[in-house]
């Protein structure tokens, strides 16, 4: 009885080391998969946060206060300034 208990023991030992073994590499697949993903997160909030940067910039520029700044620092004056200054 004793020697039955033994061999089915270590049959389900080799079974759980087989069955471990045999999913390592879709595991280390799907840590791979993890990381590229985590890459292209962090790239795609890189550029989404450039992009809203530049919708500022864009609103900003064509606002009147974005308008007059530039006029401003073209060199043009409001009508009663002689310096530029307010």
């Amino acid at each position: 009885m004793g020697k039955r208990i033994l061999i089915n023991g270590l049959i389900i030992v080799a079974a759980v080391g087989t069955g471990v073994y045999v999913t390592l590499g879709p595991w280390r697949m799907v840590g791979k998969q993890d990381a590229q993903t985590q890459v292209h997160v962090t790239d795609m909030k890189r550029a989404e946060a450039h992009r809203m940067q530049k919708l500022d910039e864009v609103d900003r520029a064509e606002s009147s206060i974005g308008r007059e700044e530039a006029a401003r620092k073209a060199g043009y004056f409001g009508n009663g300034e002689a310096d530029g200054k307010h």
